[in-house]
């Protein structure tokens, strides 16, 4: 079929190597008639001797594209122009993703045929490489507060357990008996502020947890993977950048609580503690008074 005759994706179609799927293509992303996007997972390069395969022409020849019609191509921060059909690009292998990064996306743009080369005023118009660079470095830093979110949640999860064992912690029978009743009550006193901010801890280990899987923040996410990173436009781009700083507010002050109620539980607990060894250590000093003079008699 010839690529003008092919109808837009409507979603990812799947590549296949040796009966399992390697990679992924969407053809005419809207608004792109002459382009297509293959999609290549982090696994993929982890198959022995795929590696070496995963080059831009065999994703052509995969689609039957042949290299001569191909304008440009670009992954991550690399473009090439394909005016040089022999151009050795489209034969080396592709390079490894980053640590970070779940998927290589490759965007093509092909030759458009003779009747096509006018201008189409409904194109979208091109835009400015600091625009793409100003969402990137936006989600990024929302990615950023994000895992400081989730290491405040792993951290309270921990110290949800520690405050509910020390709220729970009863006096042995002789500390009963022989514990100052002032050292009690600043116990009780040290537990009744712990009580208070348990509910607290439990409130952001919740909103920790749900809002990584929030409609808005994998709307975002997909975005952020199938277009802005590697700069494919796309309809809603103009309200993308409402969208994040909305997305950034939010996760800055999700964060910011996380430290308040993290250090708030954690001085709660050291208090109880404190106040418990203090009851404890004066509860043992008076028992052995008390035996000590019992042996007096």
């Amino acid at each position: 079929m010839n690529f003008s005759e092919q109808p837009p994706s409507k979603e990812w179609a799947a590549l296949k190597y040796r009966g399992g799927n390697f990679a992924e293509v969407w053809f005419k992303p809207e608004g792109e008639p002459f382009a297509l996007t293959f999609r290549i997972p982090k696994m993929s390069f982890q198959i022995p001797g795929l590696d070496q395969l995963l080059t831009t022409e065999n994703l052509l020849k995969a689609v039957a594209i042949d290299t001569e019609e191909v304008e440009s191509w670009r992954y991550g921060n690399d473009s090439h122009s394909g005016k040089n059909v022999s151009n050795p690009e489209l034969r080396q292998p592709l390079p490894p993703l980053p640590a970070d990064a779940a998927h290589l996306n490759i965007y093509v743009a092909l030759k458009p045929p003779p009747q096509a080369v006018m201008p189409d005023k409904s194109f979208e118009p091109e835009i400015p490489l600091a625009k793409w660079q100003s969402l990137e470095g936006r989600w990024n830093t929302i990615l950023a507060l994000e895992v400081t979110i989730d290491t405040l949640r792993l951290r309270m999860e921990g110290l949800r357990a520690e405050m509910e064992s020390a709220l729970n912690k009863t006096l042995a029978g002789d500390e009963k008996v022989h514990a100052a009743n002032a050292d009690v009550a600043q116990w009780n006193k040290a537990k009744s502020r712990g009580r208070y901010a348990l509910p607290r801890v439990k409130e952001f280990i919740h909103r920790a947890t749900w809002a990584i899987g929030t409609p808005e923040r994998k709307k975002l996410d997909e975005l952020f993977k199938n277009h802005i990173r590697p700069h494919i436009h796309f309809p809603q781009f103009d309200k993308v950048h409402e969208g994040l700083e909305h997305l950034y507010k939010d996760r800055q002050i999700l964060s910011a609580q996380g430290v308040t109620v993290y250090h708030e539980c954690k001085s709660s607990i050291d208090d109880i503690q404190n106040a418990l060894r203090i009851l404890q250590s004066n509860a043992n000093k008076k028992r052995i008074a008390h035996r000590a003079k019992g042996k007096t008699f």
